[in-house]
């Protein structure tokens, strides 16, 4: 069977650079089951792309964080993904000896290797076209925005030596960082400032987007100030990684507040509270440990603020999660050891599905909140909670057992429900290993036992 002819060919190739990494693999897959020659050519073609992708990703690593919005939502810079999609054509285009080089060495690159010093030449290379070719780089129709994305990142692109040598350490920088790191670091970032006005400040934010917890740039940011206090630190230069954080902050507990608020009886978005609670906490520590905040300093007050906000609605909900769990589980008056008690499981009514999940989603709220309560200011509160929350349930279930043991609930299928029911919540308040243990204790009750089932 003949070849593809190449006019054919290079129109094939064209449309396989246009192509998405996602479209090229799963093309390459469908490819690879057949026996046809032009099919293999194609799929020779696909796979010469997909190495060339790899080999841009590769090479730009430190960068590629800069092309997608951060998942912890705090702000930062992001450069349009056409900008390095354009930047590499340009670079096959005119450095293909350098583009070839690259494929080669990462084909026997390991993780702990060195870069390759072509890394570093097709780098210093595309800041040369940026610069010196801005137009080639820019997309159809541009703007001048777009002209700004292609030189402002041709300033990041000068301080790849210097980010590659901080990302090879980056565990480092997550630990203890004594008096040899910090004057290492406090080197990189002078040596950063030197390219340019604004380069220190590129550097940093090129080292934020590489970090999983953005919240702790403020350790590298204070271990290059020599732990500055916030008025200082809220003047510099780099007073807009702070600044993020704290808006961040603020803006989750102004909708947590608003959510409170809300009249609806639906409490579904507590399931979500808590763990919004824990990343304000969290991202706070950052500021409280390494920076110093003087209590009517410009950091300090809005710190402060925001702690007072977010131990008020914590309170707020952890005591009136009793009562919401309470709605949940059905009770009866009920004589039982020759008492009447109030309390006694209602196995006849049905557990409301609104009430349910209400309740499902506080217990989760206050399971989320667990670790961040000594941070919040409500350790105590949160420890008679739980307590309190956890006897409770333990007592409805000791009641449920006892009702399938003795045979006095009269549905066995309703009771199967109600076990069922109620281990989600005991799930949602302690955990997986707590129900685990729960779902043992009803698997040896006599409900699943034929010779004693209900009557």
């Amino acid at each position: 069977m003949p070849d593809i002819p190449p006019q054919k060919l290079a129109l094939v190739k064209g449309l396989v650079k246009t192509m998405p990494v996602g479209a090229l693999r799963t093309l390459d897959k469908a490819l690879a089951l057949s026996r046809d020659a032009k099919m293999r050519q194609v799929r020779e073609i696909l796979l010469i792309e997909l190495e060339a992708r790899h080999a841009r990703d590769v090479v730009f690593a430190p960068y590629l964080p800069l092309f997608q919005a951060r998942e912890d939502g705090l702000d930062a810079e992001v450069f349009p993904k056409w900008l390095l999609d354009n930047l590499w054509r340009q670079l096959r285009s005119e450095e293909p000896q350098l583009c070839g080089d690259a494929v080669v060495a990462i084909r026997s690159l390991r993780d702990d290797d060195p870069a390759p010093v072509v890394f570093f030449r097709l780098v210093t290379a595309g800041a040369r076209i940026l610069r010196e070719a801005p137009l080639a780089v820019a997309p159809k129709g541009h703007d001048e925005a777009d002209l700004r994305e292609v030189t402002e990142f041709a300033h990041y692109l000068d301080l790849h030596r210097l980010l590659r040598q901080f990302l090879a350490r980056l565990p480092d920088w997550m630990g203890r960082i004594d008096a040899e790191k910090a004057a290492t670091l406090r080197l990189w970032y002078k040596d950063a400032c030197a390219f340019s006005e604004d380069a220190g400040v590129r550097f940093i934010e090129a080292i934020f987007a590489n970090l999983d917890d953005g919240a702790m740039i403020i350790k590298i940011i204070a271990t290059v100030a020599d732990r500055p206090n916030d008025r200082f630190l809220a003047e510099s230069e780099l007073a807009d990684f702070g600044e993020r954080i704290l808006l961040l902050a603020e803006q989750r507990t102004d909708t947590l507040k608003r959510l409170l608020n809300q009249t609806s009886k639906d409490l579904s978005f507590m399931a979500e509270a808590g763990g919004d609670i824990g990343h304000c906490l969290n991202a706070l520590s950052g500021l409280e440990h390494y920076i110093e905040l003087a209590r009517d300093g410009p950091w300090g007050k809005r710190v402060a603020a925001i702690h007072k906000v977010i131990a008020e609605l914590a309170e707020d909900r952890l005591k009136a999660a009793a009562n919401i769990m309470t709605e949940a589980l059905p009770m009866t008056a009920e004589k039982v050891a020759g008492r009447v008690r109030k309390d006694y499981p209602d196995i006849r009514t049905p557990m409301d599905d609104l009430a349910t999940r209400n309740a499902q989603a506080m217990l989760k709220f206050v399971w989320d909140i667990k670790y961040s309560s000594g941070a919040g200011g409500y350790a105590a509160l949160h420890g008679r909670t739980v307590q309190a929350l956890e006897g409770a349930l333990d007592t409805y279930m000791d009641d449920l057992i006892e009702i399938a043991n003795h045979g006095a609930g009269g549905d066995a299928e309703a009771l199967m429900t109600r076990f069922e029911g109620v281990i989600d919540l005991i799930e949602a308040l302690s955990g997986e290993d707590r129900a685990s243990l729960a779902r043992r204790r009803v698997a040896s009750s006599d409900i699943l036992n034929p010779s004693k089932s209900l009557a």
